[in-house]
């Protein structure tokens, strides 16, 4: 009887984590892979993630110690859910870097735009899939091409341009109208005298897939046709020739998104750190992250208040979370493959609308929340802590943390970027359904493992004990990474994605109830701060 009174009371609990949870699932998973179509490399993104944690870890004890003091947890804890939902929901507006998309011009008995990759990388076996499928086609292409004698001289006895053709003396001053590229209402008379002197040339090219080759790394697209901006009447209705080899490199753009996706480098190669674009993205990544970490610090506190006497709920409590994240994880999977109109690029516009709508819904359920506040203790930050920290139990207990925390990290942040390289090197088939599979990854990792985990955590934990569950937690990471290394279908993740119940499940339930024992009398908020920031700060 007293544990259904306990349940009943924790329903308002159990929706915040259901709900908190939720909002924040669609966001978290896919960040990683969003920065990846913006434009950013592994290692900045790696950077980026290795500053978060690092906030977090500053942030959660400070935050703790504050809601101690004054007592002013639930106005903390409503005005950081609403930041969180309002940050999710600004990242729709950030711009993706711009990224330099070049080709070589390749003009001899034929004419070709020569597409290798960046550094000879080997090219995906799904990129070359792709543009192998839309052979028998034709797509056109904006080139705009560095400018030189020799190219001049080829256009004008060639390719059948006349406006590149040297005029004499008694005409130089006859005006040609001049089409900007993408912008044909922009007209402005030039004689071709200065033309000549223009350090580019800007044409729009047809290519045949009939004859593009494939050869090693790269692909040789022929240009069937070409037209010259100056004068669209003036059209090289043959395959431009060259009587001697002729190489320009020259920035394109075609309507064709695989093509582009091909030419397209995946990386910015300059510093990011130059770009507006990315300190906009850094900002409202960090402000999002910082919010979650102070509303899981709190809501933690909140739930343990609440539990009073008995801790060893918790996890009967956190588990709704991990029903939260399960549902929402592949909801928004599936609207981001339902939503996208191809395989290359996804639109991940329904997930921010998804967490921002959530999120708010959490606000109000979390404003309905009775918190206590704590009796203080004067000296947590100094007397309180001093004590604690000199114990080994408690060192040994945050190197379990920072452990845990480093594997589950690279999890986080890179688990649905590598499903994706592993499916664009083995398994181009499943590139269309992706983001589904992601989404059902992240299920699996709560159905199939955090959810009853979580709830039997309490019984685990009495039966094994805290030491014997640390011990279990790192075994289970030991078998789960040798799972991913050797893994070649990304489907066989949803069978790896069952060992999370022990990796998260029961260690955060361990992480918490342990950290809860430890915490001297009204300091409960901070040690449970100064916990998770170890666990998500040094640790992730």
């Amino acid at each position: 009887m007293p544990l259904i009174q306990v349940d009943v009371k924790m329903l308002p609990m159990k929706v915040h984590y259901f709900l908190f949870m939720g909002g924040v699932a669609p966001m978290t998973s896919f960040l990683p892979t969003i920065a990846k179509q913006l434009g950013y490399s592994t290692i900045v993104v790696g950077t980026i993630y290795s500053i978060l944690p690092i906030l977090s870890l500053i942030i959660k004890p400070i935050i703790g110690a504050i809601v101690d003091h004054f007592r002013v947890k639930k106005l903390i804890f409503l005005t950081f859910i609403f930041l969180s939902g309002l940050t999710a929901f600004l990242l729709m507006f950030v711009p993706s870097i711009p990224l330099d998309s070049s080709v070589e011009l390749n003009c001899n008995s034929a004419t070709y735009l020569n597409v290798c990759p960046e550094d000879n990388a080997p090219l995906s076996k799904c990129s070359s899939k792709r543009v192998k499928d839309v052979n028998g086609g034709k797509f056109g292409c904006d080139l705009k091409c560095e400018n030189s004698v020799h190219f001049r001289n080829e256009m004008c006895s060639n390719w059948g341009f006349k406006d590149y053709c040297q005029l004499s003396n008694s005409s130089i001053l006859n005006a040609i109208e001049y089409y900007e590229p993408n912008n044909s209402k922009t007209i402005r008379p030039r004689s071709n005298n200065n033309y000549y002197n223009d350090d580019y040339v800007y044409l729009s090219a047809t290519l045949e897939m009939n004859h593009s080759v494939n050869v090693n790394n790269c692909f040789y697209f022929r240009i069937s046709f070409a037209s010259f901006y100056f004068n669209y009447s003036e059209v090289v209705n043959h395959t431009p020739v060259c009587n001697s080899s002729l190489r320009s490199q020259c920035k394109v753009q075609c309507n064709s998104e695989v093509i582009m996706d091909l030419i397209t480098p995946q990386k910015y190669k300059g510093s990011v750190l130059e770009l507006s674009h990315f300190w906009i993205f850094f900002l409202l990544i960090s402000l999002f992250w910082v919010c979650q970490a102070i509303i899981y610090s709190l809501g933690d506190s909140i739930c343990f208040d609440q539990l009073g006497n008995k801790p060893n709920l918790y996890g009967k409590q956190r588990c709704w979370g991990a029903i939260g994240w399960g549902i929402f994880s592949i909801f928004a999977g599936w609207l981001l493959d339902l939503f996208s109109s191809s395989e290359v690029n996804k639109n991940y516009l329904p997930i921010y609308y998804l967490c921002l709508l959530v999120l708010l819904g959490n606000f109000f359920v979390a404003s309905k929340l009775k918190v206590t506040e704590t009796k203080i203790s004067t000296n947590i930050m100094c007397k309180d802590f001093g004590k604690l920290l000199v114990e080994v139990k408690v060192l040994g207990f945050l190197t379990w943390a920072i452990v845990v925390g480093i594997c589950t990290g690279m999890i986080w942040q890179y688990l649905f970027w590598y499903i994706e390289d592993v499916a664009s090197t083995n398994e181009c088939n499943t590139q269309r359904f992706i983001k589904t599979l992601q989404g059902l990854a992240s299920g699996v990792q709560c159905f199939g493992g955090e959810v009853p985990f979580f709830f039997w955590s309490g019984w685990i934990i009495k039966r094994l004990g805290h030491l014997n569950c640390m011990s279990l937690v790192l075994g289970v990471f030991a078998f789960r990474f040798f799972a991913y290394s050797v893994l070649t279908n990304p489907i066989w993740v949803l069978v790896i994605e069952l060992t999370n119940g022990i990796n998260f499940g029961l260690a955060y339930a361990v992480l918490m109830s342990y950290a809860s024992i430890l915490a001297l009398p009204g300091s409960e908020s901070t040690m449970i701060g100064l916990v998770g920031g170890v666990f998500e700060g040094i640790g992730n």
